[in-house]
Formats: structure tokens, sequence, C-alpha cells
């Protein structure tokens, strides 16, 4: 890894949390705080970026504000290879459209354009995110509301960054995470992002 990277410990200026163990129960065992429980999650971040960068983008999409993250998914899919395919390409403008008008209705669009496109690709993935930022994950004409599962959200924005990580293929995937964990990191400190 490079010098700066492990030494630069940005000041996250978006995160709310103050100690490194308030997302660990939403974190479900993906990542282990164990060590770092009590730490500043800057600092947790940092650790975890060292050792293991999926636990760091893991847990790095607990922290964030829901824009933020959403931000983040968006600007990793930026860095991408442009797709030429249709369902793709209307999948990554839902992601963007929700961004521009974060409402009901443009959450549940991205919903229908990750159903379209799958939730196995980076751009499913980001509308799947968005789906799971908030409200009722229930159709629209249920009545009754119902929530995403606690860490729901952070779980499907870690997953859209790692599967756009993984758009440029297997061998560009650790070089790509890494990118796009620093992306992640900038949107933490208050930094703004092209989504």
């Amino acid at each position: 890894m490079a010098e700066a990277e492990m030494t630069t410990v940005r000041t996250w200026r978006r995160v709310k949390w103050t100690r490194a163990g308030q997302v660990a129960a939403v974190l479900d065992g993906l990542v282990d705080l164990e060590a770092l429980y009590d730490a500043p999650p800057q600092a947790a971040f940092a650790a975890l970026r060292e050792v293991d960068r999926m636990q760091a983008a893991r847990f790095l999409a607990q922290c964030l504000p829901r824009m933020e993250a959403v931000r983040w998914v968006a600007a990793c899919l930026n860095a991408m290879t442009a797709s030429t395919q249709p369902a793709r390409m209307v999948a990554k403008k839902a992601v963007t459209r929700w961004l521009a008008d974060p409402s009901d209705a443009n959450r549940r669009i991205a919903y229908e354009a990750g159903q379209i496109v799958g939730w196995g690709s980076a751009e499913g993935a980001a509308c799947l995110a968005v789906f799971m930022s908030g409200g009722s994950i229930a159709p629209a004409t249920q009545e009754q509301g119902v929530a995403p599962a606690a860490g729901a959200f952070g779980q499907a924005v870690a997953g859209a960054v790692m599967m756009a990580s993984f758009g440029d293929g297997a061998a560009a995937f650790e070089r790509r995470l890494r990118d796009n964990i620093d992306l992640g990191e900038r949107a933490a400190a208050g930094e703004a992002l092209q989504g």
C-alpha cells in the first residue's frame, strides 16, 4: 500500500458517530471491530483499510449519512468504464435522478430500474442502495409501511461500491476498490463528490 494511504487520516465532518463501536450492531459481524470499538470512526477505518479494504468499505458505508453514501456510490459508478447497455444506463440515471430529487417516487423508480438491470450489476446494486435509503420497502399500494432491516442500507451501499470496483474486471479490482474507498473517505470528510 502507498505510504500516504497508511498515514493520512482525514477528519470526518459528515459522520455523526464518535466511536467505531456505535455502528458494530448494524455490521452484524461483517467487520471485526473488537480491538477498535472505542476508536474514533476515522481511526478505525484507517486501521481496517490497512488489513482488509472490503471490511473498510462495509464500515464506511454504515458510517455515512444516506445522501453522502449514495453520492459515494454514484461517484464509484462514474469512475467505471461507461456502459452502453441501455438497462445499465437507465439504472445509473435512476440513481442520479434520486440524488437530484430524493423523493419516494424516484426511490421506487430506482428499485424498478435495479430489478430490470439485475442486482448483480454495479448499477443494480446502486439502485438497491437507493431503495433501502429510507421509506417503506413494501409495495407502494400497501397501506402499512415496512422499514428495511437495520444496516440494510449500509450493506447495500458497500455491495454497490464493491460491484463498481469489480466493474472493470478482476485484474483492476484491488486498485478500483482502493480508489473507491478513497472517494468514500472524501465524502465522510465533507468533500463534494461528482455523483
